[in-house]
């Protein structure tokens, strides 16, 4: 198979078709899953699971979970102030035999999550978890648990999970159409998670593979570095100092390119630490002839969100004729669909990416202007847990609030100019007094 056709089957084995969490068919096929005994009461279960120990050669028994767990959860789409801490929330079930069912340490705060609880990507998001359960019926979006990666200890894993160990502490990342990570709990696929290495913390490990694996996907996947090589491209990643703009710049110099960045004067130190080949701040006076001076480029990734109607600016500064391509991260594709519906929002998607390419000259050049996104990969997270392990990539971290104080990480990062991520740490006093809500 041709690494072109080898991006498609990556990207459509990311979306499995699996039962719902919530069904008593899930929790049939969780039963059936574990090379375990299993035991349940009404309020709680329990699994044993045995595992060997390597220095006694005995057989420890590793503990299971409660029926319900601490979680921050949205009841309706609202404001971050309307988010609600409960005690009683459903803990998760895995519905394959593929999964892993995680206890949270830390986890970080994303955009996204911002967004979600606004109701952003409904519709979209709905009609995925509406294929997965392969149901005629809208799907029941709440209760709604947001968070997308996190750090936390392996509790139980299905039959078919040979690389990971129950009692392993792992770091792992969770499709937006998925119940998240800001909870106690949290079942994902085996592929999505790697083992944390050693010298990293579990906040700085929480922290990695959402941001990471959306400059890995807008990259590789919509940037074409799948296929071709990036060594000596020429890359221009517009916001360094961002999550994502901190992960394109550390993977982009282990490919080998290129690389030039923009920040402002507060970020340039952050910035430098990263390894770019020029810094420019954005907000000099001669930015734009810094720009135009390190070009022409092979890719634009624009990493800060800037405002659609300014991408056809940078378009001169692609190279003509090679393919060059300039990569919006802040694309319409979920404004489009929660405004016009699925099918008039996937058309007014389609009228979006071609007119822009039209009017701008870059289809007259050679080159294009693409969406990129998050794509759950398993080679992708793999890449990024085996550079994190050499020590090749770290992801900066601006401020770790405590579980119980949530709702502020989500207004630091609404608040924008963020110089790292913002993580939870799953604290034991949080969590105690979680344990007394209802």
């Amino acid at each position: 198979m041709s690494k072109s056709n080898t991006i498609f089957a990556l990207v459509f084995r990311s979306f499995p078709i699996s039962p719902s969490r919530n069904t008593f068919v899930a929790r049939t096929i969780q039963r059936r899953s574990f090379t375990s005994s299993y035991s349940a009461t009404a309020d709680d279960m329990t699994v044993d699971i045995p595992t060997t120990d390597d220095k006694s050669g005995t057989t420890p028994t590793q503990t299971a979970w409660s029926s319900k767990m601490i979680a921050w959860q949205a009841h309706s789409y609202s404001t971050i102030d309307d988010l609600v801490l409960t005690s009683n929330a459903r803990s998760p079930t895995m519905v394959a035999d593929n999964e892993v069912l995680v206890r949270v340490k830390a986890s970080s705060v994303n955009p996204l999550d911002v967004f979600m609880t606004e109701g952003f990507g409904q519709v979209l998001l709905g009609t995925i978890r509406q294929a997965q359960q392969m149901s005629l019926h809208k799907p029941v979006e709440f209760p709604l648990t947001l968070g997308r990666d996190f750090c936390g200890e392996i509790i139980a894993k299905g039959v078919k999970v040979k690389s990971l160990n129950v009692g392993d502490v792992v770091m792992g990342v969770v499709p937006p159409f998925d119940q998240g990570c800001h909870s106690e709990f949290v079942a994902v696929s085996a592929g999505l998670v790697a083992k944390k290495p050693d010298h990293l913390t579990n906040e700085e490990a929480a922290g990695l593979l959402y941001t990471g694996m959306t400059a890995w996907s807008a990259l590789k996947l919509f940037g074409g570095l799948y296929v071709m090589k990036a060594t000596n491209k020429n890359v221009l990643v517009i916001g360094g100092s961002g999550g994502v703009g901190n992960c394109a710049i550390q993977l982009l110099k282990h490919w080998g390119a290129k690389v030039t960045t923009t920040c402002d004067s507060t970020a340039i130190n952050l910035v430098k630490s990263l390894g770019p080949d020029n810094i420019i701040d954005y907000t000099a006076k001669d930015a734009k002839q810094q720009l135009e001076e390190h070009g022409k480029y092979d890719i634009i990734l624009d990493a800060a969100g800037i405002s659609y109607n300014k991408i056809g600016s940078y378009m001169p500064l692609l190279k003509e004729w090679s393919y060059a391509t300039f990569i919006a991260l802040r694309s319409p594709i979920l404004h489009n669909t929660d405004s016009y519906g699925f099918v008039g929002g996937m058309f007014k998607n389609a009228i979006d990416l071609v007119i822009p390419n039209i009017l701008s000259g870059a289809v007259f050049k050679g080159s294009t202007i693409r969406w990129g996104t998050f794509i759950p990969v398993e080679c992708g997270v793999k890449e990024l847990a085996k550079l994190a392990e050499e020590k090749k990539i770290l992801i900066p971290l601006e401020k770790t609030f405590k579980f119980i104080d949530l709702k502020d990480a989500y207004k630091r990062v609404q608040e924008g100019h963020l110089r790292g991520k913002v993580i939870i740490t799953f604290d034991k006093p949080s969590m105690d007094k979680a344990r007394l809500t209802n």
